[in-house]
């Protein structure tokens, strides 16, 4: 099962931010991410067409089930 860390933000303009990192451990701790969440804002890694990201909204991990089917 693939799993997938979406982290939103808010920016300058009001308007929120996704960032979604693909594949994903199974360890990830709430904590981890609320940290790396807090280093995104304050070394002001990522920008937006909204302006700087500057609080955190959410963040969700998704599992996706995929099952690949052979049609050839």
């Amino acid at each position: 099962m693939d799993r997938s860390l979406v982290m939103s933000f808010m920016n300058e303009a009001g308007r929120k931010v996704s960032i979604r990192l693909d594949g994903i451990g199974d360890t990830v701790t709430q904590e981890q991410v609320s940290l790396v969440m807090d280093a995104i804002i304050a070394n002001n890694i990522f920008e937006s067409t909204g302006g700087d990201l500057k609080v955190k909204d959410s963040a969700q991990i998704v599992l996706k089930d995929v099952e690949v089917l052979q049609v050839k």
